[in-house]
């Protein structure tokens, strides 16, 4: 037994793959939809002030919301890996499932550059101009997020995926 089978095959995945409580696969996706929207929609939001629109949201208001993005993310991060556990030998060849871990893995990135050169400047914080790099970052966020959510429900569908893309399962059996 190799050990993508026996990580699938352990107990903890058996129970969300398969058991009919609705505490299982059932509540753990819920939970991962709910952290999305979390962190997708704080996202969102600052992204959108940050473009030009909801200008009378205060950008100090906007930085006290970093908190709830990381929440989001820790649901996501908790209920994704149950998920992953139990499928992980069909998702760990998918593309689709592994663009979507690239594009959340950039929108990190870029979620805590945001934070660093945008939220963190205390001129722009306190009512000043928009740093030049913001548009960028909020742009890239919109953008990156979209991604992912789409990659994300195209791994579901993966012979849809080769049939217009030529891509298939990477590998594996």
């Amino acid at each position: 037994m190799n050990w993508i089978d026996a990580i699938q095959n352990s107990a903890y995945p058996v129970w969300v793959r398969e058991s009919p409580s609705i505490f299982a696969f059932t509540w753990i996706l819920s939970l991962h939809a709910m952290g999305l929207a979390i962190i997708v929609g704080v996202n969102a939001i600052m992204a959108l002030r940050l473009l030009g629109f909801v200008p009378e949201i205060r950008p100090q208001a906007l930085r006290k919301l970093f908190p709830w993005m990381y929440v989001g993310f820790t649901i996501n991060a908790f209920s994704g890996l149950s998920l992953l556990a139990a499928n992980l030998d069909n998702d760990s060849h998918n593309f689709m499932f592994l663009l979507k871990l690239t594009f959340i893995a950039l929108a990190m990135t870029n979620m805590e550059l945001l934070r660093a050169k945008v939220f963190d400047n205390p001129a722009f914080v306190a009512g000043g101009p928009l740093p030049s790099q913001a548009r960028t970052f909020a742009l890239l966020s919109l953008v990156l997020w979209t991604s992912a959510i789409i990659c994300g429900r195209l791994s579901e569908y993966p012979y849809l995926v080769e049939a217009f893309t030529g891509i298939g399962r990477l590998g594996g059996k």
